[in-house]
This record gives structure tokens, C-alpha cells and sequence, in this order.
């Protein structure tokens, strides 16, 4: 339960509802209660009635009997009016509170997190976790809570008028619910292992799902449908093994309450016989029994699915439990501007990973230069701009932006000054304008056509039949490379930021499309820090400083020109480019 409980005290406002709830529902049980008995008495009454025939004060005893009925029926309908509605309520805005509380989180997880998880498998914990509580916090409002108190009242009555039966149920019910408990427990690491089916599958699901245009260009439907299938392989045995447990526990619990029924009706007919029982308390009896075992049921099934949520609840606390490995310093402090930015001795090894990517990194970057890192793929050039947007922290060495510590600064004041243009352009699917003013919400219609005028991508918009309002489609679909491009260069300029980091921004364009990126990254970069990423030399030879890596380290540093006098590993990739072009 522990899991469950920490699901609760991401909902503290709520336990005060809950209360509301028990006491409704313990009005719910006493009326329960006294149904049964007053139509016991009235049965009394038309029994006695046969022997003495009709009279005035019969039928006044009738009509009262009748009367208090009908009185407890409408009491009855109202509060379980007033019960339903709190329940509806409760479910909810628990779903609410706790998807809120869940995504404020996921919000301020580092990036390594999803890099190592799928999305798929986050999303199916929090949708699994989340409903499985929502529901099960519905049915204790709506039903269980009112079940537990009328057993409650009527076991104890029973045991005051007919003890014989209190006795039989008292015997009877902790069985059932030990059979109930038995099953949860046997069927834990079952459950466990059909979660993480349930994860895989669709986290695979996902994933074709986004990646679903290059699933058919490559004709690959059959092997991620395999995949899925080999994803979800056991599933079936598994919740097969599961539901044989509760077939087996159901027949048992069936067989049970058959017996407990028989003994009890057959105590309070000996009983009627012998002249310590009414023929009232017969149906009585019979009642009280019917409502019980209408209780049983659905208490037994809250104690499984109290098993199943504790599981479900268990993987989604483990997404509550991931802590940032990147966090402010306490006394951490917004960032002004960037007047310079330096590495010293930068090292820094992925988590999970024992092989440095950067080792030794030193560089220095003054405000209105331009920096280039050019190298094979895989020797940590990206890695650099993750560590200068702190996504991660240095494994050795020290970060410095004005000549203090990186760390001396708040992640959002250093990132609120960057603005990036990559070469898998993430739009979301929106309009234009919404991605647009992703970058500036309270962008106005002028700042807005500014930014796409210096971008190139004004004519593009203008032949779109809905303008700004075109939608782009998951990530950008409806768009070509190039559109998509000049798009994130009107974000980055409607951004106004003082640092753009470039990463092959212009390596998949054609050529006409390459023109206008190259020259709307210009446009942005003027009188702008900037970090450039790319494989295609003729885009960074104006850089005020080049950094050739390979296996993690600067092998070369220099201008363009310097560096084509070295006749090193520069020199040779630009020999290559211009031989193949």
C-alpha cells in the first residue's frame, strides 16, 4: 500500500472529500439496515394479521410500516444522489490533480531520462496509473465504503437478534476476504510481468506510430508488427495464469457463500419452529444475506484491484522517484547575458556509460564570435551544446559563462538566451503561428511577420491556403526539409537570443533550399554568439574559430585559412567535399 499512499499525498486536498464520503455512505448503510428491518416488521404484522383478521389498527400498523418504507427509500435515493455526485467529483479531479502533479514533474526531469526510457513506456505508466487510481478511489466513494459500513452494522445486528447467524457470518466473511488477499498476493510478480508487457508494447506501438513514414518507405510494416508482437510476447499466458487464480478463488468463494446461505436460512427456520424467531425474521434473514452477498463481491474485487493498483502505482511512483540529475545550485542566480563562454579541461561520459565521449574539451568564446565543430559523427560535437544548455553536467573539468561557474546560474536563465536550429526541425502539431510563438507567446502579428521575412519563409506562408494558420502535422510532416527549416530560423529570431547553436542545420536541403536557410542563418547570426555544428565546410568558413574533434578530443583549432595550411584532418575533409562536388 505503500505506493498507493504516495499516489494520495500527490492529492492532500482531497482526503477532506473523502471524509464527506464515509459519512454519506455511512447514512447509505443505515438505511440499508433499516429497509430489511421494517419490512420484517410489517411481514410480522400481515402474518399476525391472517389469525386476527382486518382491522382499523392493522391497517394503521400497515400504513406506517409502508409509509417509513417509502421514507427510507427517498432518504436512500437522496444521499445516494449526493454520494454519486461526490464520487463523480472525486474521480475527477483526482485524475486531474495527479496528471497535473505527474507532468510538473516529467517537466523537470533531465534529459539523459527520456533518452534512456521510450515514450511509449512513460506514457502507458501514466495512463495505467493514473485511471487505475482514479477508479479505484471512485469505487471506494462510490459503493465500497457504504458496502463495508452496512456489513459492519449488519453482522453486529445480527449478532444482538439471531446470534446463531452472527456467528456464521462472522466465520464466513474472513475467509472470503483471506481468499480475496490470498489471490493478490499469488498473482503479484504475474501482474508485475504483464505490466511490463503492456509498457513495451507500447512504447513500440508509439514509436512505429511517429515514425510511421519511414516504417512504409522502407516497406517494414510486417517487422514492426513482429517486433510488437515479440514486445507483448507472454501477455496472454500471463493474464491467463492470473484468471486461473481468481477462477479458482471465485468457485471457492461461490461454494462458500452457498453454504453460509443454507446454515443461516436453516438456523432462523429452526429457530421460527422452536418459537425464537419470527416468520419476519426469515426474510429478514434471507435479505440481509442478499445485500451481503452483493457486498462480497465487489469488496473482494477492490481488495484484488487494490493488488493491481499497488502494482500499477508502483511503476508510476518509480517515474515520481527519478531525481533531476542536473539542479540549480540553491543559491544559483539568473543569468544577465553572455559576454563570454569557456570550457576548461571539459570531460564527460553519458550515464551508464564507462567511455568519456569529450575528454580535455578547451576553448574560449567571447560575445559575437562564431565557433565551429567539425568532426566525424559520434566524436561529441553535439554533446558540447548539451553541456552548454546544462541538459548535463561535466564529468571533469568546468564550464565557465562571464568567467563564473556555468552552475553559478539558473538552467532557465541560460537557456531563455539560447536559441537553436537543428537538423530534425521539432514542430509540433499546430498551426504555424502556435510554433512560431512557441518561442514568444505574446509575440505580436508585426514581430511575428519580421521574424519570417528574415527567415525566407514569409513566401512560404503566403502560398499556404491557410497562412499562419496552416497546420504542420506531426512533427512538421506537411512540411518539406527546407520549409521546415526556415521555420525554426523565425523561431530562433523571434526569440531575440544572444547565443544560436546551428547543428547541421542546412546538411539535408537541396541546393535552392540551402541558399535561403544559409542566408536567413546569416541574418540570425548577425552580431550573435554562435556554435556551429556541420559537416559541410563551405557553411562555416567565416567562423572566428574552427575545432576539428576526433575520439573525443580537438585534434586541430584555427580559422578556415589556418587550417588549410595545416594540411591535417581538415584539409582533408574539405578536399573530399570539393572532389565530390
Amino acid at each position: 500500500m505503500k505506493n498507493i499512499w504516495r499516489l494520495f499525498e500527490l492529492v492532500p486536498r482531497y482526503k477532506a472529500r473523502l471524509l464527506k464520503v464515509v459519512l454519506v455512505n455511512s447514512i447509505l448503510g443505515f438505511a440499508g439496515l433499516a429497509i430489511p428491518y421494517v419490512f420484517r416488521n410489517l411481514l410480522n404484522i400481515v402474518v399476525a394479521s391472517v389469525r386476527t383478521g382486518w382491522s382499523a389498527t392493522v391497517a394503521h400498523k400497515i400504513f406506517w410500516s409502508l409509509g417509513l418504507m417509502f421514507g427510507i427509500y427517498v432518504v436512500n435515493a437522496f444521499f445516494d444522489y449526493i454520494a454519486e455526485r461526490l464520487s463523480d467529483f472525486l474521480f475527477i479531479d483526482v485524475i486531474w490533480e495527479i496528471r497535473r502533479a505527474v507532468f510538473k514533474h516529467l517537466t523537470s526531469v533531465s534529459i539523459d531520462y527520456y533518452e534512456q526510457n521510450r515514450s511509449g513506456e512513460i506514457l502507458s505508466r501514466i495512463n495505467t496509473g493514473t485511471m487505475d487510481f482514479g477508479q479505484w478511489v471512485m469505487g471506494l466513494a462510490d459503493g465500497v465504503l457504504g458496502s463495508v459500513l452496512m456489513t459492519i452494522f449488519v453482522v453486529t445486528f445480527l449478532w444482538i437478534k439471531i446470534p446463531a447467524v452472527g456467528i456464521i457470518m462472522t466465520i464466513s466473511l474472513p475467509i472470503n476476504f483471506y481468499w480475496a488477499i490470498s489471490k493478490v498476493i499469488k498473482t503479484k510478480a504475474l501482474r508485475q510481468e504483464w505490466h511490463k508487457h503492456t509498457e513495451k508494447g507500447m512504447g513500440e506501438m508509439t514509436e512505429t506510430i511517429s515514425q510511421i513514414t519511414t516504417v512504409r518507405s522502407f516497406a517494414q510494416e510486417k517487422y514492426k508488427f513482429d517486433r510488437y508482437l515479440t514486445a507483448i510476447d507472454g501477455y496472454r499466458d500471463i493474464r491467463l495464469k492470473q484468471a486461473r487464480v481468481e477462477w479458482w478463488t471465485n468457485y471457492n468463494r461461490a461454494i462458500l457463500n452457498s453454504v453460509t446461505i443454507v446454515l443461516a436460512l436453516g438456523v432462523t427456520a429452526y429457530g421460527v419452529l422452536t418459537g425464537h424467531n419470527s416468520v419476519g425474521d426469515v426474510a429478514l434473514v434471507s435479505w440481509y444475506l442478499l445485500q451481503i452477498r452483493g457486498t462480497i463481491n465487489p469488496l473482494s474485487r477492490t481488495i484484488i484491484n487494490t493488488g493491481d493498483l499497488e502494482t500499477s502505482a508502483e511503476r508510476l511512483v518509480h517515474i515520481l522517484n527519478v531525481k533531476p540529475t542536473v539542479v540549480d545550485a540553491a543559491d544559483a542566480k539568473p543569468l544577465p547575458g553572455i559576454e563570454s563562454i569557456e570550457f576548461q579541461d571539459v570531460s564527460f561520459h553519458y550515464p551508464g556509460k564507462a567511455t568519456d565521449v569529450l575528454r580535455g574539451i578547451s576553448f574560449k568564446l567571447a560575445k559575437g564570435q562564431k565557433l565551429a565543430l567539425v568532426g566525424p559523427s559520434g566524436v561529441g560535437k553535439t554533446t558540447v551544446t548539451k553541456l552548454l544548455m546544462r541538459f548535463y553536467a561535466p564529468t571533469g573539468g568546468e564550464i565557465l559563462i562571464n568567467g563564473q561557474p556555468i552552475e553559478n546560474f539558473s538552467q532557465n536563465s541560460i537557456r531563455e538566451k539560447v536559441g537553436t536550429v537543428m537538423q530534425d526541425v521539432a514542430l509540433f502539431n499546430d498551426t504555424i503561428e502556435e510554433n512560431l510563438r512557441f518561442a514568444k507567446p505574446e509575440a505580436s502579428a508585426e514581430e511575428l511577420a519580421a521574424a519570417t521575412k528574415i527567415a525566407h519563409a514569409d513566401n512560404i506562408i503566403d502560398k499556404l491556403p491557410d497562412g499562419l494558420q496552416t497546420l504542420v502535422g506531426e512533427r512538421g510532416i506537411k512540411l518539406s526539409g527546407g520549409e521546415k527549416q526556415r521555420i525554426a530560423i523565425a523561431r530562433a529570431v523571434l526569440r531575440d537570443p544572444q547565443l544560436i547553436i546551428l547543428d547541421e542545420a542546412t546538411s539535408s536541403l537541396d541546393s535552392e533550399s540551402e541558399k535561403f536557410v544559409q542566408d536567413g542563418l546569416e541574418k540570425l547570426m548577425k552580431n550573435r554568439t554562435a556554435v556551429m555544428i556541420a559537416h559541410r565546410l563551405s557553411t562555416i568558413q567565416k567562423a572566428d574559430q574552427i575545432l576539428v574533434l576526433d575520439n573525443g578530443k580537438i585534434v586541430e583549432r584555427g580559422t578556415h585559412r589556418d587550417l588549410v595550411k595545416n594540411q591535417q584532418l581538415y584539409a582533408r575533409f574539405l578536399s573530399l567535399q570539393t572532389t565530390t562536388t
